[in-house]
């Protein structure tokens, strides 16, 4: 017998039912909004860092000099420093792309030489057909239907003249199909060897340009040290240096702090004692040692030549990528739970502000910027604006 549906049940169905789609919908909406306002929030974050930068950069370039000619001096290495970085990227990635051509050429070459020797066969192929036809045609058509010949034999004969029309017809057009290809790669080729002319051209006058602005620096050192004479003036230059980056590490971490948040990083803490060493080389200047007079070492200074990669050592964010009195260009990686990383006196920066990088991933190429005689890499790892011991944390 049929029951009439309870209509309080009826209610409660409907109201459930009701909710779980509108539930649903509000899931669609906020995942969406939530895609929209991450994407507007990275170009926020890189903005405000970028922001914070050049106002480091506007803060130092304010800084009063003892020496107006000082001033001067460290301004035109600044320039250089920059230039070298500039000049170093433009040559890496030309240098990237004459690898890339030169294998381009290696395989057009050698399909060049598997297409001559498919057209060599084709040709020989085509050359038997037509000779082949050249016998068959001796006997027409007309001669083969006088004679006393019968039906079948004749039937034969017309297949096979048919046979060998549509096979010759066939390598004909697959030879011009493989002429065609030929003449392209003719036409690829001959572009990608001028290419490579002109990008060995670009590569020899980057590396001239190099060489000059090297030769420019290491005079815009020796102006610098013949300025700087004494212990004591030596000194106040450091102190002041010192101080600028702190305050300049102080305002990233203000900033940082601002930012909201988009990535879980989650510090260096768990992983002491494993960080990956930036580059390869020998610990110069160690960390607490004396630096000059009651300054002592925040960081490590590792030997190593100039142009080698330097790596980051865990993942993180790039909030700082320019030149910084005393350090030359500089790139500082925070990694979450107030945690920094810094790479000073580099030849050349490979990341930008804002950039995402992993831990091992190239950010940076060892260099003597900054005001250095030698090249080598000036590292720095930070916690709540505190330096630690490197040496400690990397493995």
């Amino acid at each position: 017998m049929f029951k009439p549906m309870n209509l309080h049940r009826f209610k409660n169905k409907t109201a459930r039912s009701f909710s779980g789609c509108l539930l649903f919908l509000l899931l669609c909406f906020q995942l969406f909004w939530t895609n929209s306002s991450l994407a507007a929030s990275e170009a926020q974050t890189k903005a405000k860092l970028e922001k914070v930068q050049q106002q480091i950069l506007q803060t130092q370039t304010d800084l009063k000099q003892n020496s107006k000619q000082l001033n001067q001096i460290e301004q035109a290495l600044k320039k250089t420093d920059r230039a070298i970085g500039q000049v170093t990227n433009e040559l890496r990635k030309t240098e990237s792309s004459l690898v890339q051509t030169k294998q381009q050429i290696k395989e057009l070459e050698q399909q060049q030489k598997e297409l001559e020797a498919i057209k060599a066969e084709q040709l020989n192929i085509l050359s038997a057909q037509i000779k082949s036809a050249y016998q068959v045609g001796q006997h027409d058509y007309l001669k083969m239907m006088l004679n006393q010949d019968s039906p079948a034999t004749l039937e034969r004969m017309l297949s096979y003249y048919q046979y060998l029309n549509q096979a010759r017809l066939s390598a004909i057009d697959k030879l011009k199909i493989t002429l065609a290809a030929l003449e392209q790669n003719k036409l690829v080729l001959n572009q990608t060897q001028q290419e490579l002319a002109q990008l060995l051209q670009l590569q020899t006058d980057k590396k001239a340009e190099l060489v000059n602005l090297k030769a420019q620096q290491k005079e815009n050192l020796l102006q610098l040290s013949q300025i700087i004479k004494t212990d004591e003036q030596q000194l106040a230059n450091l102190k002041q240096d010192e101080n600028a980056l702190t305050a300049a590490l102080e305002a990233l971490a203000e900033a940082v702090e601002a930012l909201p948040e988009q990535l879980d990083f989650s510090g260096l803490s768990q992983v002491k004692g494993k960080l990956l060493w930036p580059t390869k080389g020998q610990v110069k200047d160690y960390f607490g040692r004396t630096k000059s007079g009651q300054l002592r070492w925040k960081g490590i200074v590792i030997n190593a030549p100039s142009g080698q990669l330097i790596n980051n050592i865990y993942a993180g964010r790039v909030i700082f990528s320019d030149w910084l009195k005393g350090y030359g260009l500089v790139l500082v990686v925070e990694h979450g739970d107030g945690f920094m990383s810094l790479y000073g006196h580099n030849q050349a920066l490979l990341k930008e502000v804002g950039d995402i990088v992993r831990a091992g991933e190239p950010i940076a190429l060892v260099g003597q910027s900054g005001g250095q005689n030698t090249p080598g890499l000036y590292f720095e790892i930070r916690h709540q604006g505190k330096p630690v011991d490197p040496t400690k944390w990397c493995n």
